[in-house]
């Protein structure tokens, strides 16, 4: 909902914290400040400062609105609304401010830093991989852990057009081809310019990838991505949107694109979060795809609009002719759903073609749903969740005409990519839901009995944010990080149920 503004109080917040530490602060003040910091801001800027996909990291070097002392207080009473980031002057005592303040790296005098320099300076910082945890136990197997490709940025979904090929994409616009589990040196050329914020690398930019399902004769593949206009807003940042295209490969550069989802201009907005973006193709050939609310929650529900609804094209960009608006007055005929905030993963489900979507919440309230045909999932007058800066969002968790999601998590885990598992690496998770949470950095495994979830399992955990598990046509599953930027494939050692 609130997206930045919530980093940027998180931020503020966070870099208060790390300066007291740093500056001997009292032990008593450092643990209430550290308190306040987790309970306030550690769901948008992570509980090291390290940022995730609601807010970015909080360094004193990188501040964009001051960074003295005083700037962080400021910015932390009365938020930064441009950005997304709320006030906490109504919920935060004067003194819990000031311990925030005092808690997070401030500057010290130095001059404001040239936002080029900024961004230059944090593409020059060397990249350091983790070693792969090798082993880990579950309830079934022992799962080995190994790194199948290094050396990505900001990774946001991986898709196998065969059994030795995949492609990956990178959040600044390059799509990667890993063939026989080695990286090609050279991105795809000619793919479509893609809008990434300057300053936050987890919003926006190449999204998801999709596998046309008759991909050996016509050779189409999918993206989706936050395309921009040639034109700011009132406040002076891009107006963007979320955009699908197909094209094919071919000597390693992306040819006869086609758009089959664009936006009518009017619909494009300045905030640079909440894309969506994740894409599934039915049996019966029809594209669904997500597109979040944009920072625009009061349009969700909304049928002439296209933010905050999962939308159902032909992979021609055509409309089925039994989408629910279809010939409705005022209506965009490609809306399947409507009423989402930010659906992050999709997939279908094998047994019976049902599709499942996990949708970032505001503060809690994250949510796993069954998509059905013209179903409205109530955001933002009905969550599970608060606002990010603890205060209501709304009262109400149910209402007349709202589905209910089939599960939700509160806290918030960051949901965000999800998979049924098919394959033979590991039968006993036959039909389960693998679920992938960037907060925590976690893989969770899902025994659903139709559509309620009987059991959640933590299997694995990450160094980088996990955005997406695939299941591979070998049956492993394969995860995709952030940061670092890699790819891990996970295969069962051993079964370890009797």
């Amino acid at each position: 909902m609130l997206g930045f503004r919530a980093r940027t109080a998180a931020r503020a917040a966070a870099a208060v914290l790390a300066l007291a530490i740093a500056a001997g602060a009292p032990a008593a003040a450092q643990t209430d400040a550290s308190l306040l910091y987790q309970r306030n801001c550690a769901s948008c800027h992570g509980a090291d400062r390290q940022g995730t996909g609601l807010g970015p990291p909080l360094s004193a070097r990188t501040y964009r609105y001051g960074g003295s002392r005083d700037d962080l207080a400021r910015i932390i009473r009365n938020g930064i609304t441009s950005q997304g980031m709320p006030a906490f002057g109504g919920t935060l005592a004067s003194e819990e401010i000031a311990a925030l303040a005092e808690f997070l790296p401030a500057r010290q005098g130095e001059p404001e830093p040239d936002p080029e320099e900024v961004q230059a300076a944090a593409e020059a910082e060397p990249r350091e991989f983790d070693a792969v945890p090798g082993v880990v136990g579950t309830l079934d197997y022992a799962v080995r852990a190994e790194l199948f490709v290094e050396g990505l940025q900001t990774v946001w979904a991986l898709a196998f057009v065969d059994a030795d090929t995949a492609l990956v994409s990178e959040r600044p616009g390059r799509l990667r081809i890993v063939r026989n589990g080695v990286l090609e040196p050279q991105p795809v050329s000619g793919t479509p310019q893609v809008y990434v914020h300057e300053h936050i690398w987890n919003q926006g930019g190449l999204l998801d990838i999709a596998i046309d399902p008759d991909y050996r004769e016509n050779g189409w593949i999918y993206l989706s991505y936050s395309h921009r206009l040639d034109e700011t807003g009132p406040e002076g940042d891009p107006l963007a949107m979320t955009r699908v295209v197909r094209g094919r490969i071919r000597s390693n550069a992306w040819v006869d694109q086609e758009v089959v989802f664009e936006a009518d201009r009017a619909a494009y907005g300045e905030p640079f979060w909440h894309y969506g973006g994740r894409m599934v193709i039915d049996g019966e050939g029809r594209l669904h795809f997500s597109v979040g609310d944009r920072g625009m929650q009061e349009l969700a529900r909304e049928p002439g609009t296209p933010t905050g609804k999962v939308h159902r094209i032909m992979t021609d960009g055509a409309i089925p002719l039994d989408n629910p608006l279809r010939g409705r007055d005022g209506a965009l005929a490609s809306i399947y759903s409507l009423g989402h905030r930010n659906p992050q993963g999709m997939a279908i489900e094998p047994s019976t073609g049902r599709i499942w979507a996990t949708e970032h919440g505001p503060r809690g309230g994250d949510e796993l749903n069954i998509i059905e045909r013209g179903g409205d999932y109530g955001w933002p007058v009905v969550s599970h969740g608060i606002n990010y800066d603890g205060t209501v969002l709304t009262p109400d968790t149910r209402a007349e005409g709202v589905t209910q999601p089939a599960y939700y998590w509160r806290p918030s885990t960051g949901v965000s990519g999800l998979a049924f598992y098919h394959g033979d690496e590991f039968p006993l998770w036959e039909g389960k839901l693998l679920v992938t949470g960037l907060s925590p950095r976690d893989l969770r495994l899902l025994t659903l009995d139709d559509d309620r979830v009987q059991h959640e399992e933590i299997i694995f955990r990450a160094k980088g944010r996990p955005y997406e598990p695939v299941v591979g046509p070998d049956g492993a599953i394969y995860l995709v990080t952030d940061d670092p930027g890699q790819i891990l494939r996970l295969t069962a050692q051993e079964e370890r149920r009797q």
